[in-house]
């Protein structure tokens, strides 16, 4: 970060079961001793994102590829490349129809868009059921594209710790809440999403069992979720289909 300092990404895999945020902590503690030992540098920031938490004695993170950093800004660059994609749409539409209004009305005015296209425009006039559908299209496109880029994406980490920054991955934490519902007597096929809204999560759970027993249910996501060191989450979305009965 500067002469004497660094900061560190560090991504990790904990065995289930152990407090996350104290190994967080201790591994944060760790590293930058480390490296204030060997290099003579001071950590000063520190980000850590827990990318898997396995069952000791299996070896089910050794079968997942690796996150990487440019997985996590993979969905940035898509997001940026779309939304300059739609200004680029919109803006295009709106200089076309603006030409061609113009030459519609026989205002001077030098070209807006390539000579090209200058040329086409003069011979058109604003009636032209193709300039219409064009200008109409791109505009359309342009709106639909933004439209889309507004909409709030899944994150890939979710933030935990806003001291220091640590985070967890998504999927994992998804996968931990699917187990522990499949825990609950007569729930079984359990889908969890976990979206984020500023920094806080919110679980949605949709699986087959018995209505009733949503309070159960509830109970091990919001257990589960103490685990995992995110006690604060304001509400749980369930969803329990009754096991539909063969005739």
């Amino acid at each position: 970060m500067d002469d004497r300092t660094v900061g560190l990404d560090l991504d990790l895999i904990t065995e289930y079961g152990h407090s996350v945020p104290a190994v967080a902590d201790a591994v944060r503690r760790a590293v930058a001793d480390r490296v204030y030992a060997d290099t003579g540098h001071t950590v000063v920031a520190v980000t850590i994102t827990v990318r898997d938490l396995v069952v000791p004695g299996s070896d089910e993170a050794a079968s997942r590829p690796p996150t990487t950093r440019g997985e996590l800004t993979m969905a940035t660059v898509n997001r940026v490349a779309s939304f300059l994609l739609g200004v680029a749409l919109l803006a295009g539409g709106a200089l076309l129809a603006a030409q061609a209004l113009l030459v519609t009305l026989d205002v001077p005015t030098p070209p807006l868009v390539r000579p090209g296209w200058y040329e086409a425009l003069t011979s058109t006039h604003w009636a032209d059921p193709g300039v219409r559908a064009a200008a109409g299209a791109a505009v359309l496109l342009g709106l639909v594209v933004l439209a889309a880029q507004l909409r709030r994406w899944t994150p890939v980490r979710l933030r935990v710790d806003e001291r220091d920054g640590w985070h967890l991955r998504r999927r994992c934490v998804e996968r931990r809440l699917t187990e522990a519902v499949d825990t609950v007597p007569g729930v079984r096929r359990t889908r969890a999403r976990v979206r984020r809204h500023s920094d806080r999560w919110r679980p949605r759970l949709h699986a087959t069992g018995d209505p009733a027993a949503r309070a159960e249910v509830e109970f091990a996501v919001r257990q589960e979720l103490r685990r995992l060191a995110r006690p604060h989450v304001d509400r749980v979305e369930i969803r329990l289909l009754p096991s539909r009965r063969p005739a």
